[in-house]
């Protein structure tokens, strides 16, 4: 009787190892997508809240939002455009005149509203301006796909007053 050949065998394995293979890279460059994706959200949060905590409002609350939303979506390289999926951003100027009466906030829809982005836990104690950003994106790896939200937030102390200090 002659021994069998091994021939086929090495062929077969690779055909049950290799979805496995294509799903782990994938996975990788969908993760990396998203990793990229959350790194520029976030910095464009740091940088339009440093930037808005040295611009002075000059009494024009609206005009000073919307300069650091035209800032905040220059930073962000198009992630956080309108057209983009689940794409949200607020941007609020807290006045810590612990009244909340001059707390404005603007958000992608470009209306002016009271209010905080989110709790940072300082109340309406400090002079300080808050970003928040977030945006869905889909995560693949061959036989499963996910959306995921991709969240920053960013907080400054608010540093120019017009007219002296408050």
């Amino acid at each position: 009787m002659q021994p069998r050949s091994d021939r086929g065998a090495s062929l077969v394995e690779f055909a049950l190892v290799l979805p496995l293979i294509i799903m782990l890279i994938l996975g990788m460059v969908s993760a990396g997508t998203a990793y990229n994706l959350k790194i520029t959200m976030t910095h464009a949060a740091r940088e339009a809240a440093r930037y808005a905590a040295i611009l002075p409002t000059e009494g024009n609350t609206g005009t000073w939002l919307s300069a650091i939303q035209a800032r905040l979506l220059a930073d962000a390289n198009g992630t956080l455009d309108a057209g983009q999926p689940g794409a949200v951003y607020c941007i609020a100027y807290v006045d810590g005149s612990n009244t909340g009466s001059e707390t404005k906030h603007i958000d992608q829809t470009s209306t002016v509203g009271d209010g905080w982005c989110f709790d940072d836990g300082r109340g309406d104690s400090e002079w300080r301006v808050q970003i928040q950003a977030a945006r869905t994106t889909r995560f693949n790896a061959l036989f499963f796909s996910r959306t995921i939200t991709l969240g920053t937030s960013a907080v400054s102390r608010y540093e120019v007053f017009v007219g002296g200090s408050p």
